[in-house]
């Protein structure tokens, strides 16, 4: 089984915040890959929101795109 590295050291808690902050409207500047973002509208369309949201976690989690946050310049409550 891989183990998938907690890049940024967030708890599940955090991850899930960070990826909430992300809808149809942010994930067109939001700097992923194409496929990533082709993903995440075809998750939001076919299962929701929630779904869309919850496929980003493992990128998230191992660092391969920043975090939501810091990309939109929220501040998180943590």
């Amino acid at each position: 089984m891989t183990e998938l590295v907690n890049y940024y050291n967030l708890t599940v808690e955090q991850v899930k915040e960070e990826v909430s902050l992300l809808d149809v409207a942010k994930i067109k500047k939001y700097p992923c890959t194409p496929s990533n973002r082709d993903a995440f509208y075809e998750m939001w369309n076919r299962c929701g929101p929630e779904a869309a949201r919850t496929a980003m976690i493992p990128f998230v989690w191992q660092g391969l795109v920043p975090r939501p946050s810091e990309v939109y310049g929220i501040e998180l409550q943590s």
